[in-house]
């Protein structure tokens, strides 16, 4: 990867003279060497398959499939692909930043994350599957039509109400680590092993994950692990007829009586009246 680095403006990719905006979806291998580059335009980037290397403002960073990534104009960027077979499948979307501006006026007034974050790295998280799918979807209708700002507006904000909905404004930059640990913490025996099981996903000590933790999510170790127990609970309870004793230990809830007091605290009634209104065929 060569670290010259290259101005890209926008106008050099738009096919029509009235696009504004530039999208595409496309495989990078491991022997393409792509330049260390700015912009002057608004960019957001999803790892669909593969796993490379990001680098942003001089660091180095493990992507992978899921990953997305919100970049800043003065951000200095470029991948490489370490996938050998696949390679690393990269959407981007380019936009002027004269959008990127409208949508902080009417949107985000007092936002200071997302694209306006002043960290040294540009906001960063991990989609899941059904997230994934539903970028991807959306990409396959927009990839066909005109690049207009109607179509824009459909297609960023759609990515803007995902990542407010599911992570929120609070969330800061994710390190991958976390972001995996986030994704892989699911089971009932990492449930089981309680806070130890999380921390045991990221090889970094206790401490260290919390203080992150607390960082990028405003919350501390234990609630993020017990909100994902919750979660978890939730699902099973919508999902499935398992009995909410098996469901509770499952969680990694010793006490069944201590699981309907967490429970009661995050949705507001216990596991059997969400279960009542939640568990429903039509």
């Amino acid at each position: 990867m060569s670290k010259d680095k290259t101005r890209i403006s926008l106008p050099s990719f738009l096919l029509e003279p009235n696009d504004v905006f530039h999208i595409v979806r496309r495989t990078i291998t491991s022997e393409e060497n792509l330049a260390y580059h700015d912009h002057d335009y608004a960019e957001i980037f999803w790892i669909k398959e593969g796993s490379g290397v990001h680098y942003i403002n001089g660091e180095k960073h493990n992507i992978e499939k899921g990953t997305l990534c919100l970049i800043r104009p003065a951000d200095t960027h470029t991948f490489v692909s370490t996938g050998n077979n696949t390679g690393l499948v990269v959407t981007n979307i380019a936009f002027y930043l004269e959008s990127l501006n409208l949508f902080k006026d009417r949107y985000f007034p007092d936002s200071d994350e997302l694209f306006w974050t002043t960290n040294n790295l540009p906001y960063t998280v991990h989609l899941n599957s059904d997230q994934l799918n539903e970028l991807e979807s959306i990409t396959d209708y927009i990839l066909s039509k005109k690049h207009d700002f109607f179509h824009l507006d459909l297609m960023v904000l759609q990515i803007f109400r995902m990542l407010t909905e599911s992570f929120g404004n609070t969330a800061q930059s994710i390190p991958h680590w976390l972001a995996l640990a986030l994704k892989q913490y699911n089971s009932p025996q990492l449930f089981r092993d309680g806070v130890p099981g999380f921390v045991a996903l990221t090889n970094r000590t206790t401490d260290h994950v919390n203080k992150v933790i607390k960082q990028c999510l405003n919350q501390t170790l234990t609630e993020t692990v017990t909100k994902i127990k919750i979660n978890y609970a939730a699902q099973r309870l919508t999902m499935t007829n398992v009995p909410i004793k098996i469901i509770c230990f499952n969680c990694g809830f010793n006490s069944i009586g201590h699981f309907y007091k967490i429970f009661k605290k995050y949705n507001g009634m216990t596991p059997n009246d969400y279960r009542a209104i939640n568990h429903k065929v039509f």
